[in-house]
């Protein structure tokens, strides 16, 4: 019996400090102005994050595999593919966008809010499922090679969360 309410109170626990983020603003790098993306502008969000750095291979590896999660997606408004650069040097998000030419946005993640918050660990690529409510669904380290059943997994989770 012990050791039923030891485990009950871990998954409390555990439960309780779920990764989650504020519905943040952030400067989008991919627009011919100084625009702002608006995560509340998407109340009922799902928000795909790829945290990535313009010096990482393989997260410059990954970018075709986000393309085409923008593209299945493309038609359901409330799937949102986001690169999330942690890089501090406009030129670096420059770089990224005239080499992978993404058809999604390209945000900055400044102080890294996101990734510190959400990260499971140091490095990149990694993404992060987030649903309406701003609660990670899932996160997935490294390459995208044979895991983008897994990402696809997680947004349809998080699609299941409404927040209208």
């Amino acid at each position: 019996m012990l050791r039923l309410l030891l485990a009950a109170s871990f998954f409390v626990a555990t439960a309780a400090t779920a990764a989650s983020i504020p519905m943040y603003e952030f400067p989008l790098k991919n627009s011919d102005s100084r625009d702002i993306y608006k995560m509340s502008e998407h109340k009922n969000g799902v928000f795909v994050f790829e945290a990535y750095r313009l010096s990482c291979g393989y997260c410059n590896e990954n970018a075709p595999a986000v393309d085409a999660l923008a593209t299945q997606y493309s038609a359901n408004a409330r799937v949102q593919v986001l690169d999330l650069g942690l890089d501090t040097n406009d030129a670096d998000y420059a770089e990224w966008i005239a080499r992978h030419e993404p058809n999604h946005p390209v945000i900055q993640d400044t102080g890294r809010r996101v990734y510190n918050a959400l990260r499971t660990s140091s490095g990149v690529p990694q993404v992060f499922v987030v649903n309406c409510k701003g609660e990670m669904v899932g996160n997935h380290v490294g390459t995208w090679d044979g895991a983008a059943g897994k990402i696809r997994g997680f947004v349809e989770r998080a699609l299941q969360t409404t927040c209208e």
